[in-house]
């Protein structure tokens, strides 16, 4: 099946069941069989009503006695069922919504790449899941209320046949309001779907103008009519299409409603003309009428069931969808090799072309570079020059188009990826704010290490947190977070530094990516960091780790061993810094702008242990 289509109704509906019988076996059999039970219960309290208008009208005491017995009966089992499938049904709701986002949290982060979460057309169909995924685990229960309605209806149909077999003609009267009912979610769903980016636009809006990030530039830059302006602009656009769906859909139902209530009145008339000529009991005519409304009710509840259980299914069919990608990767259509101890010769890219799936542009076009086992590299070139793709596709996220990333000669997509991942390490600038304790938040980088402090110790320490953790009211227990009770905020800066020891805790990895983990520091300090870092990287790396910096900072990567410099997907110059100095290329011209930035600073030397000065620039040899 094709990543764009979403999956049948029939194989959601299989999916929720098997999800459902998971999570709890006894309350999924509980909530199948008492919600239709109950549902039974009024066509056979339609039929005891029957008997005892019989027993009345022919004076018979014993019938009339058992009638009643039978009624009340029927209503306390029913009244019971009700209470008890209530409790069955609140409490497998709870379990299997918790089973259902454990396996959408599973699912999703268990996917090699990361394209679900980067491609528009993607995010307008995972964004439905994300914000409704509760809504998955009421399909069983729309399912055992749709069955309890269809239930009912077979039921009314024998009674109604035993007066009159031209009553089982009723259902066809309500027929269009099922149909109408079916299309109408499917529009709505389709509705959706195609409104998809203007909600999010409305919802990133209004993320912008109640959050406290955007409060100062919001306020010095009197943004709030406009931001207030494009809002209402977004919500127009999607209200605009979803209303106008919505509105036909009733027009439909109004029209199917008026062909029911005509078939329904017409067969009360067959019935009341067999009464009167005596080809009817007045019991017959009481069970026509009561469940004649309850077949009315019924084919409504029916339609109103199918159209939850499409909405439901909806919903569910984008989680399949995700779970289809992650069973396809698990089943790879060749065996994984073993990822190596070490490396002996590096990582090659070798004819690489690539661009993002959904757009025409090429990032890289028949990129051929080498990056030497033990070796620290760093990457420069402006913005938009590939440098944080060539990460993406070095650690997995993404599939060249062509060409191939060799680890130590053998293609990285013949390889186990997640023993791959698990060989690699480093920071991001869009690095993700975890809300958990210091230490929490950096062990996540290695989760063997969860109770290793020294270990956190010694990454604080190579990210140039020591200072930050002197700070700290409760040490490596301080809670991050101002909405948790007694959390704190941290400064960009200093949650670059956490996230920077995140990806500094795992021991001998096979590769480091730091794409820009210090761009919120200022100059010196980044230096001074990343110098200290490169020659401990050197130091220790017995595996023949790789190290790859990212940096706009030129100053700040002349400690690599070799520097690659990108420009819209090239390699247009390599070399170490002077090499590149001497050539007088692009790296030089970049080099001396920024340098000529601190012509008028105070320069010194750094030292390891010296303390950042946040009003000095840093060391600068052009």
């Amino acid at each position: 099946m094709h990543d764009q289509e979403l999956p049948g109704a029939v194989r959601t509906l299989a999916f929720t069941f098997r999800i459902a019988a998971r999570s709890h076996p006894g309350l999924t059999l509980g909530t199948l069989l008492l919600v239709p039970a109950a549902w039974a219960l009024g066509s056979l309290q339609a039929l005891w009503l029957k008997q005892l208008v019989d027993g009345a009208v022919g004076g018979l005491a014993g019938a009339v006695v058992i009638a009643v017995s039978l009624l009340a009966l029927t209503s306390v089992i029913g009244w019971a069922s009700g209470a008890i499938g209530g409790r069955i049904n609140q409490t497998f709701q709870d379990k299997a919504g918790l089973v259902l986002e454990q396996r959408l949290i599973e699912t999703s982060a268990g996917l090699e790449g990361i394209e679900h979460l980067e491609r528009p057309d993607q995010l307008d169909r995972l964004d439905p899941l994300r914000k409704e995924a509760w809504i998955v685990h009421w399909t069983f229960e729309a399912l055992a209320e749709t069955v309890g309605a269809f239930a009912q209806t077979t039921l009314t149909l024998v009674l109604l046949a035993s007066v009159h077999p031209a009553l089982l003609l009723l259902p066809l009267f309500g027929l269009p309001a099922v149909l109408v009912a079916r299309g109408a979610a499917r529009d709505e769903q389709t509705a959706q779907e195609r409104t998809g980016e203007q909600r999010r636009r409305q919802r990133h809006l209004v993320q912008l103008g109640s959050g406290s990030s955007p409060g100062k530039e919001l306020r010095v830059f009197g943004l709030g009519p406009a931001l207030f302006d494009l809002s209402r602009a977004a919500w127009r656009t999607e209200h605009r299409d979803r209303t106008r769906v919505a509105w036909v859909s009733a027009g439909r139902k109004a029209a199917a409603t008026l062909i029911m209530a005509a078939g329904f009145g017409g067969t009360l008339l067959l019935v009341g003309f067999g009464v009167a000529t005596g080809q009817a009991t007045a019991g017959d005519l009481a069970l026509a009428v009561v469940l004649a409304a309850t077949m009315s009710g019924n084919l409504g509840m029916v339609v109103d069931m199918t159209q939850w259980l499409v909405g439901c299914l909806a919903v569910g069919s984008r989680f399949l969808w995700l779970h289809d990608r992650a069973e396809r990767e698990r089943r790879p259509d060749h065996p994984r090799l073993p990822v190596p101890e070490r490396l002996t010769s590096g990582i090659s890219l070798r004819g690489l072309s690539f661009r993002y799936p959904g757009t025409e542009r090429l990032i890289f076009d028949d990129l051929s570079v080498e990056l030497p086992a033990g070796g620290v590299i760093a990457v420069v070139g402006e913005n938009g020059a590939g440098k944080s793709t060539l990460i993406k596709l070095l650690c997995g996220l993404y599939r060249p188009e062509c060409g191939a990333v060799l680890i130590d000669g053998v293609d990285l997509d013949r390889l186990d990826l997640a023993a791959w991942r698990r060989r690699c390490s480093g920071a991001f600038q869009d690095h993700a704010q975890f809300e958990l304790t210091v230490r929490e938040a950096v062990t996540l980088g290695d989760l063997d290490r969860a109770a290793d402090d020294d270990a956190v110790h010694r990454a604080l320490a190579a990210a140039g947190a020591t200072g930050l953790l002197r700070t700290l009211p409760d040490g490596l227990d301080t809670q991050l977070g101002t909405t948790w009770p007694g959390g704190i905020a941290l400064s960009g800066g200093q949650g670059q530094q956490i996230a920077l020891a995140r990806g500094l805790i795992r021991e001998q990895p096979l590769l480091t990516v730091l794409d820009e983990p210090t761009a919120a520091l200022d100059a010196h300090t980044e230096d001074a960091l990343f110098t200290r870092y490169a020659e401990s990287a050197r130091d220790r790396s017995l595996a023949g780790g790789i190290t790859l910096l990212v940096s706009h900072r030129f100053s700040t990567v002349r400690a690599a061993d070799h520097i690659i410099v990108l420009d819209r997907g090239r390699v247009i110059e390599q070399g170490d810094h002077e090499a590149l100095l001497r050539l007088g290329g692009r790296y030089a011209e970049l080099y001396r702008i920024q340098a000529d930035a601190y012509d008028n600073r105070t320069v010194r030397p750094i030292s390891p242990d010296s303390p950042p000065d946040r009003e000095s620039g840093p060391t600068l040899t052009p």
